[in-house]
């Protein structure tokens, strides 16, 4: 490879990793530039080996491959078994590999420099690199609490780094000048490099782990710098030059995060030893606060937030909550709450380790705040919930001068209306700087012990409140009995109906009331849902008639006539504080007037007042209101399977009716109309079940065909054909239209428009001049349809209003042929 090749791929390779490391300093893209990084650090491993004409030998390519793919294997595995939690050592025992690569470097150029400068950067890699190797083994100990995490300070510790300073120096002159025995001197390099490493990163901990993990990180990136200047190794140079001075930008920005010097952290006077830790001291604060927490009732004041910030700390990795974080966090959202979380950059143990934690718990990355970003919110937003962390939010940072975490920048925590703590005790975090919000008396609630139990204990609790509400509103019958008896219905859609995505089943429960004759129509409040017309789309997806919605100012007098009102998820555009309370958010604003139906049905998901904090009086009323709470689409399913349940008790009685029966045994013509319901049903084989019952009793049966029934053309033909009825039985409309008026009974499984009288007289509709079956020319027909509802054109069907010659049996077409079977062979 020639050499202005090999440098254009260098300038290349390093423009990707420099581009890498900047995509991961952002939450949404440090995925690819994770992988960008790793994907231009295989090629310059390849290209470096080729340029170098390393694989020209066959025993150092076997050495080679052998140590990539031992390194890969290991790598692999690392990947697979470490745990989120144990990333901040792993982090920090891949910072001391590269350092120990970039020291054998050093080492093994030590005994082939030629020239002055080779030699000196070959001993300074190996300073440089030893000593990154055994600090970052001492910083992984102290994160995996192998050894002490807090700072340790020798006697003289001072005294010892600055002689092993001097004496690395003095060996590194000796090196240059004075030709000593190289392998004694370069052990003794070794030994004082590593005690220096230790010296350094056994000095510094608790809150200060991020910052020394950083600085270390930066280390590695200059060992391996310095090493490719002792080879000559220009991309060695490059890349380790990015990585070093990135860390070392990385490592000045936390520290200016924490305010503080990295002077301060490597000799420990920002983690200080005044923490009080003592069993004495968590028992009264558990005392104190058990009793303080009496006062707030936790899942009452996160059940009616409406925005939450939380914000993660080090106890939540320690407890590894973020699981629970999250399902906390899914129950506000579900109960229509804003949730944010406010990411202090020193939080946790690494750089970014409250965001890898909260990822690995699915929490989307657009809810991840930065403090700069967050920080105005949290006087606006309800509730605060804070998991394990303290310095980070203690407001003496701001006052308490000569204190550790004086003049550091933290979360406004202390402007939030209410905070939350889940900490493990009120002991002060690792400055050792008393909390005064721990002592705040109004606006708090402290929950004491491993976050874990904590969060799942809240979690119950509102679950468990949940519950009980929606047990005891869903057992009333009277509003299955009422919604059955109601002759007109008006439904208000709001943003709840929109978070449960309820539409569908808010449609469902329409057409259960028009089969039992009940006239139903929707009032669209012009601001419902969060965008103008959202509930007219939602419910245009649901296939909702246009006719039926009906604007405020259209609605409004018919409020009074209606029978019943169906609230779904709605709360401040039908509240009569509007009305009168002065001074609130809505007073003034126009309303729907529910308040004046004669009967209301609330399926909202709780009795807390809406997005402008006003109480409806509607809930307290104590006649004409049914209050179901929950999910708007559990509490429709419910209600619809209530009333499905009562009605099919009722129609199982009504199929007992024996004149259907009678009907169809001493039919001698019939005539069979499928449509699109058979279709749904998949009730074709039982079609011909019924047709050879009745043939087996002599009766003449024929299937009458409509060229549009189902939705492609022959579509009864090929679902008849499935079920074996001949071909000789289907008859086109026109060839079976004249018959109608002579045959005994005409069965009609799952057709409406294609026999809708209406088509002949009814101008101005879909359907108007569309010819039809002439069915309403049978003596009897008996209909086997799902409902009562008008087909897809819209168009209402008066065979359904017949008083004579006519029997309706509404449900699942499947079901009722095999109920009528039944009735048939037990006669």
């Amino acid at each position: 490879m020639e050499p202005l090749v090999y440098y254009i791929i260098c300038a290349f390779l390093s423009i990707t990793v420099l581009i890498g490391i900047a995509l991961m300093s952002k939450v949404k893209t440090a995925i690819i530039g994770n992988i960008l990084s790793s994907v231009a650090t295989l090629i310059a491993i390849i290209v470096t080996l080729l340029y170098f004409g390393i694989l020209s030998d066959k025993w150092t390519i076997y050495t080679i491959f052998v140590c990539l793919f031992v390194g890969s294997i290991i790598g692999l595995i690392l990947a697979q078994k470490v745990k989120m939690i144990q990333m901040p050592q792993l982090v920090a025992t891949l910072n001391g590999v590269g350092g120990a690569a970039s020291a054998l470097v050093g080492g093994a150029a030590i005994f082939s420099a030629n020239a002055t400068f080779e030699l000196a950067t070959a001993t300074l890699a190996l300073f440089v690199g030893t000593l990154t190797f055994t600090g970052s083994l001492i910083a992984a100990g102290k994160l995996a609490n192998i050894i002490d995490g807090r700072p340790v300070v020798w006697k003289g510790h001072t005294a010892l780094m600055s002689t092993s300073i001097s004496l690395l120096l003095f060996i590194l002159i000796a090196f240059l000048f004075f030709n000593p025995p190289m392998l004694l001197t370069t052990i003794v390099a070794i030994f004082m490099s590593a005690f220096l490493g230790i010296g350094i990163a056994i000095r510094v901990g608790g809150a200060d782990m991020p910052i020394t993990i950083s600085l270390l990180n930066s280390f590695s990136g200059v060992a391996a710098a310095i090493a490719g200047l002792a080879i000559n190794d220009i991309l060695l140079v490059s890349i380790g030059g990015i990585v070093g001075s990135s860390g070392l930008l990385l490592t000045q920005i936390m520290c200016k995060s924490m305010n503080s010097s990295l002077s301060k952290i490597l000799q420990g006077k920002t983690s200080v030893s005044k923490v009080v830790h003592n069993e004495e001291k968590k028992a009264e604060d558990v005392g104190h606060v058990n009793e303080k927490s009496k006062e707030v009732p936790v899942e009452e004041i996160l059940r009616s937030a409406k925005k939450a910030i939380i914000v993660p700390g080090y106890g939540m990795a320690i407890a590894q909550a973020q699981h629970l974080v999250k399902q906390l966090a899914d129950i506000l959202e579900c109960n229509g709450c804003e949730v944010k979380y406010a990411i202090h950059p020193v939080a946790g143990r690494m750089p970014g380790h409250m965001n890898v934690l909260l990822a690995e718990a699915d929490v989307s990355y657009e809810q991840l705040y930065e403090m700069e970003d967050i920080n105005e919110e949290f006087k606006d937003c309800d509730v605060c919930i804070v998991v394990g962390a303290n310095d980070v939010l203690n407001p003496a940072a701001r006052e308490a001068e000569g204190t550790p975490i004086y003049g550091m920048p933290i979360l406004n925590v202390d402007e939030a209306k209410h905070i939350i703590f889940c900490n493990s005790s009120l002991s002060p975090g690792y400055a050792g700087v008393e909390n005064p919000l721990y002592k705040r008396t109004e606006g708090t609630s402290i929950l004491l012990g491993d976050a874990s139990e904590t969060l799942a204990n809240i979690i119950k609790d509102i679950k468990t409140n949940k519950q009980e509400k929606e047990e005891v509103k869903t057992t009333d019958s009277s509003v299955v009995e009422l919604l059955g008896g109601a002759k007109r219905a008006i439904i208000v859609p709001g943003y709840g109906m929109a978070i449960a995505q309820a539409q569908h089943l808010v449609k469902q429960l329409a057409d259960i009331l028009e089969c039992n004759g009940c006239e139903v129509k929707y009032a669209i409040h012009p601001v419902a849902g969060r965008m103008p017309g959202h509930m007219n789309v939602l419910l245009a997806e649901a296939d909702v008639s246009y006719e039926q919605l009906y604007e405020m100012e259209d609605i409004n007098e018919e409020f009074k006539d209606c029978d019943v009102c169906i609230v779904v998820g709605a709360n401040d555009v039908l509240n009569p504080a509007a009305r009168e309370a002065e001074g609130t958010p809505i007073y003034g604003m126009p309303i729907l007037n529910v308040d004046e139906a004669k009967h209301i049905i609330f399926c909202n998901s709780s009795l807390s007042p809406g997005y402008a904090g006003v109480e409806n009086p509607l809930y307290k009323r104590t006649e004409g209101t049914s209050i179901l709470l929950g999910d708007a689409s559990e509490t429709l399913a419910n209600i619809i399977k209530d009333i499905k349940t009562n009605k099919q008790e009722k129609e199982e009685v009504k199929t007992t009716d024996s004149s259907v029966v009678e009907l169809l045994g001493g039919a001698k013509r019939a005539i069979i109309v499928p449509g699109y319901g058979m279709a749904i049903a998949q009730a074709q084989h039982l079609v011909k079940q019924l047709a050879d019952i009745l043939e087996g009793n002599g009766c003449e049966v024929k299937y009458a065909i409509h060229p549009v029934a189902g939705r492609m053309p022959g579509h009864m033909n090929v679902l008849l054909a499935e079920a074996d009825v001949s071909y000789e039985q289907l008859y086109e409309m026109e060839d079976i239209n004249e018959e109608f008026k002579d045959c005994d009974v005409c069965i009609v499984v799952g057709a409406n428009d294609v026999l809708n009288p209406a088509a002949r007289e009814a101008e101005g509709t879909p359907i108007y001049g569309m010819p039809i079956l002439n069915v309403d020319e049978a003596k009897h027909i008996i209909f086997c349809n799902s409902s009562l509802s008008p087909g897809y054109a819209g168009v209402e069907n008066p065979l359904y209003k017949r008083t004579e010659g006519i029997s309706i049996l509404l449900g699942d077409a499947s079901e009722t042929l095999e109920k009528l079977l039944e009735e048939i062979k037990v006669t």
